[in-house]
C-alpha cells in the first residue's frame, strides 16, 4: 500500500463518541477489537479537489452514502485530521509512527503498531475542525 505524506483526512464520528460539546475523544479514534480492526478509516479530502474543506466533507459524505451505502447518525460528525500534523504530533510525544496509506482512493487508512488507547487519544487532541452531520 502506498502512504499518503501529506494532505486532510476526514473522520466519521459517531454520536457515542463524541463529548457534550459534539467534539471527538479518544473513543472516536479507537480501533474496534471485536472487528480485529487494522487501520482507522479515514477519508482523504485533498482527493476531491476542493478549495474549502466543507466542501470535501460534504464530498466524502457522499460518497459514503452512495458508494458505500452507509447511513449517518444526524448528531455524528466528521473530525478533520491534517496528516503531517497529526504524524508529526505523535511522535513527538511518543516516538511512535503512524502512517496514512491508499486504501481505495478517496478512502484510506490510518496505521500504527501501538497502544491503541493512547494513540487514540493523541488523535483526538489532533482534530483541526469538526462538522456535525445535522449542520451539513
Amino acid at each position: 500500500m502506498e502512504e499518503i505524506t501529506a494532505g486532510t483526512v476526514s473522520r466519521y464520528c459517531k454520536p457515542s463518541t463524541l463529548d457534550e460539546n459534539l467534539s471527538p475523544t479518544s473513543s472516536s479514534f479507537q480501533l474496534r477489537k471485536e472487528r480485529d480492526e487494522k487501520y482507522l478509516s479515514v477519508f482523504l479530502l485533498d482527493f476531491f479537489g476542493r478549495e474549502k474543506e466543507k466542501e470535501g466533507v460534504l464530498d466524502v459524505k457522499f460518497f459514503m452514502e452512495n458508494e458505500i451505502g452507509f447511513k449517518f447518525k444526524e448528531k455524528g460528525a466528521f473530525a478533520i485530521l491534517n496528516i503531517i500534523q497529526s504524524k508529526e504530533y505523535v511522535f513527538q510525544l511518543i516516538s511512535e509512527k503512524i502512517s496514512y496509506k491508499k486504501l481505495n482512493l478517496p478512502h484510506c487508512g490510518l496505521f500504527h503498531e501501538f497502544d491503541d488507547l493512547l494513540i487514540s487519544e493523541l488523535l483526538a487532541q489532533c482534530v483541526q475542525n469538526n462538522y456535525i452531520v445535522k449542520d451539513l
